[in-house]
């Protein structure tokens, strides 16, 4: 089952915590090991010196024997008196080890002992050179004459008078050569052993002949894994240690083969006892390494869970401002990235509500510029009069104005303005030239006075700005039968006759208001047909509005759907006009506004 973390504070126990804890352990069992393998082997170099050291005392007082013997042994030219080989031996015999001497002469191939009454008279006087072979110690055995147990150290030699060789012996006590391994504490302390060359046990700690498995001579490592394995160890190398199994090793074994004699110390140890140090390491190391995991893991724990609190806290703030409620202001406690976070956060939250009520106030704005436009069309006998606005903003520069005159309920002005950009401060230049024109409409002159009056007053306005405004403003009089007009900077009106099915446009000259103050506009006129015709005024963003492959809609479709739609109402023609704008534009962004008027004649 796979593992997947919802929240900050569980991946950050996956992903943090849990990974630190198992990285901290691993490290710290792998140093462990480390730290106690470099102590067992130092103990196994330790136990190894002390058997070495005692073997060498062991080595030393066997070889005090031999180095006399060798005395006799000289060049092929010297000869040695028996007198000096009686001397040599009675100096052996005074080495505290040896209890007895036995020598088998070349000449007499016979067995004397070197007692009281010495060597034969007859050969005192003689001179040879003699030889001694290899020297061996044998096994211990129990002497019943001394009641003891023994070792012999045992050579043949040779004289230049004999060739059959003589054999030379010197008894000596097992115990008083074996004794500082005795009085040695290791031993009384561990099981320890004095293997033969043939593998069997010659002493041991118990210092009797029955051992422990209750066979006397025993076999050495017939009774434990562990003496079997130290016996391997013993044939490939002279000295070393071997570990039972456990951890820590039930046992261990230590080793040393002694040079002068085909002997092997054994030591084997409890692994408790010989490993105390150790285990106590390992306890302190536990408990050490155990504090200073959980320290380590509370300090991540509190780093961490302190700043996914604080997330959290963000977290939960922008929860709630989704949901439009703008709470108390985030604490910020700390200088890192998560207080700049908060800090942001707070920043951005008040922006945010600045900017809510600002867009409140602009649908307000939107809304009520909306209700400046005319909110339904104008019929009378021989005129309808409809317009629409549609916005790429909330609020826009462009406005229509259909405007009543009290001196008939047939004539009626028709406005359509396009100011400069759009948004707010288009808006609110589109407020100040309706509000502009509607004051001045009440007022007498000719419609190119009230058109330069209006540009004069608004000029005021835009000196500093530079803004500007397109407009084309036609009174139509359906009881004189004509229509004046004023173009001021704007596009001509589309003029189509369904009778001849013909297009015209209603131009003239002018600029856009608010550029001079001096501009004088004029007007234009023309007689209306009694047949019906219908008149389009709009801004630039009703042909101009491109698809997403940034082609214009442009001014053939639009006169290809007045012609189609020419028995409609105004009011329809517009719905068509925009539906199609709306279908040809597709998913293509509106950049600007989009007004049109129609007037239906006849």
């Amino acid at each position: 089952m796979k593992i997947q973390p919802t929240s900050l504070q569980q991946r950050t126990i996956f992903f943090v915590l849990l990974p630190t804890f198992f990285l901290l352990l691993g490290t710290s069992f792998f140093g462990y090991i480390y730290v106690r393998n470099i102590l067992l082997t130092q103990w196994g170099e330790v136990a190894v010196s002390r058997l070495q050291r005692t073997a060498h005392q062991i080595d030393m007082r066997l070889m005090r024997p031999k180095e006399l013997l060798l005395l006799l042994q000289n060049g092929p030219d010297s000869s040695v008196n028996r007198l000096l080989f009686d001397n040599i031996i009675n100096q052996i015999r005074t080495i505290e080890e040896v209890v007895d001497i036995n020598v088998v002469w070349p000449e007499q191939n016979q067995v004397e002992a070197f007692a009281l009454s010495g060597m034969p008279m007859a050969m005192m006087g003689r001179a040879h050179n003699y030889h001694f072979d290899q020297f061996a110690v044998s096994p211990p055995v129990y002497n019943k004459k001394l009641d003891n147990r023994t070792v012999s150290l045992v050579s043949e030699f040779t004289s230049g008078e004999s060739s059959a060789p003589g054999r030379i012996e010197i008894i000596i006590s097992f115990y008083s050569l074996i004794d500082q391994i005795i009085n040695a504490p290791w031993w009384k302390s561990n099981k320890a052993y004095l293997v033969g060359g043939s593998g069997n046990v010659l002493i041991n700690t118990s210092l009797q002949f029955d051992l422990e498995d209750y066979f006397p001579m025993r076999a050495f490592g017939t009774v434990s894994t562990l003496e079997k394995d130290t016996v391997e160890a013993m044939k490939s190398t002279n000295s070393g240690t071997v570990f039972g199994s456990g951890s820590p090793p039930d046992e261990i074994s230590g080793f040393c083969r002694l040079e002068e004699a085909p002997w092997t110390m054994v030591v084997i140890a409890p692994g408790d006892v010989v490993l105390a140090p150790i285990i106590q390491f390992k306890d302190a190391y536990i408990v050490a390494i155990t504090v200073c995991i959980i320290a380590i893991l509370l300090f991540i724990r509190g780093s961490v869970f302190g700043i996914t609190t604080r997330i959290e806290a963000v977290s939960a703030a922008a929860d709630d401002l989704s949901r439009g409620i703008f709470g108390n202001p985030l604490v910020v406690t700390s200088r890192d990235e998560v207080g700049e976070l908060a800090r942001s956060f707070n920043t951005m939250t008040r922006q945010l509500q600045q900017r809510i009520e600002m867009q409140k106030a602009i649908d307000l704005a939107g809304e009520i510029q909306q209700n400046l436009l005319p909110q339904k069309s104008f019929e009378a006998q021989g005129i309808i009069v409809s317009g629409r606005s549609l916005y790429c903003d909330e609020t826009g520069g462009d406005f229509y104005d259909i405007l009543k005159y009290p001196e008939s309920d047939r004539k009626v002005g028709v406005a359509v303005a396009d100011v400069v950009g759009h948004g707010i401060g288009a808006a609110l230049l589109m407020t100040t030239v309706r509000a502009l024109l509607r004051c001045r409409i009440s007022k007498p002159g000719c419609l190119g006075e009230i058109i330069g009056d209006v540009n004069e007053l608004l000029c005021r306005d835009t000196m500093v700005t530079g803004n500007f405004v397109t407009l084309f403003y036609m009174v139509v009089d359906v009881e004189s039968g004509i229509a004046s007009w004023v173009r001021g900077g704007h596009e001509p009106a589309i003029v189509y006759s369904p009778v001849t099915a013909t297009f015209s446009e209603l131009k003239g000259k002018g600029v856009a208001l608010g550029v001079d103050a001096g501009v004088n506009y004029e007007y234009n006129q023309i007689s209306l047909p009694d047949e019906e015709q219908l008149i389009l005024i709009g801004s630039d963003g009703a042909w101009e509005i491109e698809n997403e492959d940034g082609e214009q809609f442009g001014k053939d479709r639009l006169r290809q759907i007045i012609a189609a739609s020419s028995d409609a109402h105004p009011e329809k023609i517009l719905e068509i006009i925009v539906n199609e704008i709306a279908s040809f534009r597709g998913a293509a962004v509106q950049s600007d506004d989009i007004t049109l008027a129609v007037i239906k004649t006849g």
